[in-house]
């Protein structure tokens, strides 16, 4: 960049134009409600009942700050974290492989479970054996995202999760047990009888994964927050920076920020301003969900020992609803949670080949590839044909478990959690601008983030040695 040359940020919206900037926190919320919230958190109530509120009530708020944090790198830098992992300090493209290598694995349990979770769905209406619906609906969601054609399945779907958000928590208020089990919830104390094999991926999934924090730097990016829509100005004359194509933010090199003036200053604090109240308010709606979710699942299917598990996941589910508005209700939920999990599928295929595509493109430049090797489109198309496609294929036919290949990528979620708090804290204390480093108790907040993730985690690692030795 010549040494002229100027970064224009735009002003932030003002007024009512600020509602039409939340949609990348609230696409994120949805996008997570098919796997930590609606299928585990019932599950996990049964189990415990109110017992592990607290677990969820902190799990949300840390999450919600790590989120910001991550937002906050996005709208000042203009790229995604997967950007700041690229340029950690020491061995090249390092930091991409730590979120590489774990991901591969979590993207096959997660694509496969969702598919026998959408199958679970449709034999309820359906005839038809549970494994050939959940090779079916890979199938489609995989033509969908190679064509790019799933806009319909993504307006259905937040239709119906805004619908089954309200039929929750109406439904949550309709059995509410007062406000004593649930105050007595909130004391930090685990029953004695806690499987971590079963804690760990609901508090790994919960609102969101290792996979969708990082994605939520690609919707901030992709929306146009902050210096994502910036421009130079100078010898060179005026150019788009990143912009709002998914591409270029994708592949292109991150912009000087160093020398802002003050007015670009003054933008991007609007900016980072209004990427916060989108994201408390998403959180939020996530929260109070969790809490019906718990509710329900602690009177409706505690009591009668149910569990969402196998080919019955949504049978099981159906009874949060059906049970107090009968078969209306259960077939509501039937219906939400089908496309819920559809959604699902579609959503992460294209998140992953998303950041596995953006990872692979650094790994390449770093080897001066040239060709094809840097290309986005056949990098995404490498992946969701070969390890979205044929491997869930391959898992789908050996052992149709939803529950089972979900918990496994819950797990490894939650095990990722803390390298992902860890990183972004070290990007946002030494790259960032002065002005937009984190005040010292945003610090020690976003450094509790991976304490506590690291703390679950690390208990669970040495039960399951103690376990085989």
């Amino acid at each position: 960049m010549a040494q002229n040359d100027r970064i224009i940020v735009p002003p932030a919206p003002r007024g009512r134009e600020v509602l039409q900037w939340i949609g990348p926190a609230i696409i994120w919320m949805i996008s997570a409600i098919a796997t930590g919230e609606l299928l585990f958190t019932p599950r996990i109530a049964s189990l415990y009942g109110y017992t592990v509120l607290w677990t969820l009530v902190l799990a949300i708020f840390l999450k919600a700050l790590l989120a910001r944090e991550i937002g906050r790198y996005a709208v000042v830098t203009g790229g995604s974290l997967l950007h700041g992992f690229k340029n950690l300090p020491g061995p090249a493209n390092w930091g991409i492989w730590i979120i590489l290598v774990p991901q591969l694995i979590v993207a096959v349990a997660t694509i496969t479970g969702m598919a026998g979770a959408a199958s679970s769905a449709i034999i309820l209406a359906l005839p038809g054996g549970f494994t050939a619906w959940a090779v079916i609906f890979l199938l489609i969601s995989l033509t969908l995202v190679f064509f790019g054609k799933y806009r319909g399945v993504e307006y259905a779907s937040i239709a119906m999760a805004l619908i089954i958000i309200a039929a929750l928590v109406i439904t949550a208020g309709y059995v509410f047990p007062g406000a004593g089990p649930l105050a007595a919830g909130l004391v930090p104390v685990l029953p004695d009888t806690v499987d971590f094999s079963e804690l760990l991926p609901w508090i790994g999934f919960m609102m969101s994964g290792a996979a969708g924090l990082i994605w939520y730097s690609y919707w901030l990016t992709t929306r146009g927050y902050g210096a994502a829509c910036a421009t130079v100005h100078g010898e060179e004359g005026g150019k788009m920076l990143a912009g709002t194509d998914t591409t270029a933010i994708e592949e292109a090199e991150l912009p000087d920020l160093s020398h802002l003036e003050s007015t670009q200053e003054g933008h991007l604090r609007d900016w980072i301003r209004i990427m916060t109240v989108s994201t408390t308010i998403a959180s939020t709606i996530v929260l109070v969900l969790l809490v019906a979710l718990l509710i329900l699942g602690a009177e409706l299917l505690r009591p009668q020992g149910l569990l969402p598990e196998g080919p019955e996941v949504t049978a099981v589910l159906s009874v949060l609803l059906g049970d107090v508005w009968g078969p209306p209700g259960a077939w509501l939920m039937i219906l939400a949670a089908f496309f819920a999990f559809w959604s699902t599928i579609v959503a992460n295929l294209d998140g992953w080949t998303r950041m596995f595509g953006q990872a692979s493109i650094f790994i390449a430049r770093q080897a001066q590839a040239a060709g094809r090797w840097v290309s986005m489109r056949f990098y995404r198309r490498i992946y969701l044909l070969g390890l979205m496609g044929v491997l869930p294929l391959i898992l789908i036919l050996i052992r149709p478990e939803p529950v089972t290949y979900l918990a496994i990528a819950g797990i490894i979620e939650a095990i990722h959690i803390p390298v992902v708090a860890f990183v972004t804290l070290y990007l946002n204390l030494r790259t960032l601008p002065a002005p937009f480093r984190p005040s010292l108790p945003v610090t020690v907040l976003t450094f509790a983030v991976g304490v506590f993730f690291a703390a679950f985690s690390i208990y669970y690692i040495a039960t399951e040695i103690a376990a085989l030795a």
